[in-house]
């Protein structure tokens, strides 16, 4: 099997920026935290077939990987990183992750703090995570793996049965995720793993709500 040198990668670089951990990363490789350690470390060769294993967890073309830290890599100022999802595109966009062929007619821009590279922003529609996402927000979103999904956290997800935003929970079927609404009128529900096309995390938000006003009543209410 073929190997190459992993000391230059800069695999730490990558995974810091990403805000992953070394366990993620080995457990989407299916391989102990200890040995994707010295893979980063330079202590074991990476294999080709491993570097692009890495290149689908990490969402970056292996020449990507291979040229991280240059300055032409990060985003700043004058690199736009994220790209405005109008709704009209929103269904197939996020549906065939894969096929992206209409991207380059979207609007790109960048916005202070948000630094990663391949973000998406996307217009939100309905209640179930209200308050924490009120319907009209728009939201910043990245694509992640199945086996990299950030329990607890805010996604859209999208199944054979259509896209939703929730929180995901792990489900006590292996073989589900639970799917959890930070609004009560919405109660958790499991779905197959099978059955989810895509999964996107949510990094952040913009809103013109300062405050729900749930939030504001209860406030007046107080005094």
């Amino acid at each position: 099997m073929e190997t190459m040198k992993s000391f230059h990668l800069p695999l730490r670089a990558i995974r810091k920026d990403l805000n992953l951990s070394q366990e993620a990363v080995a457990a989407a490789l299916h391989i102990q935290t200890t040995t994707y350690s010295k893979i980063e470390r330079g202590m074991i060769q990476l294999t080709l077939p491993r570097l692009y294993e890495l290149s689908r967890i990490f969402h970056l073309s292996v020449e990507e990987i291979l040229s991280y830290g240059k300055r032409k890599d990060r985003p700043d100022s004058k690199h736009h990183n994220i790209t405005y999802v109008p709704v009209h595109a929103q269904a197939g966009f996020l549906d065939n992750y894969a096929d992206q062929s209409g991207e380059q007619a979207f609007t790109t821009f960048s916005i202070p703090s948000f630094t990663e590279k391949n973000l998406y922003m996307i217009s939100v529609e309905g209640d179930s995570m209200y308050p924490t996402i009120t319907p009209g927000a728009f939201i910043i979103i990245k694509a992640t793996d199945k086996n990299l999904i950030r329990w607890g956290e805010p996604h859209v997800v999208v199944t054979t049965e259509g896209r939703v935003i929730k929180r995901i929970l792990q489900s006590r079927d292996k073989a589900c995720i639970s799917l959890y609404s930070d609004n009560s009128l919405y109660e958790r529900y499991d779905v197959p793993k099978k059955q989810v096309l895509s999964l996107w995390l949510i990094v952040g938000k913009v809103t013109r709500s300062f405050a729900p006003q749930m939030f504001l009543q209860e406030k007046e209410n107080t005094r």
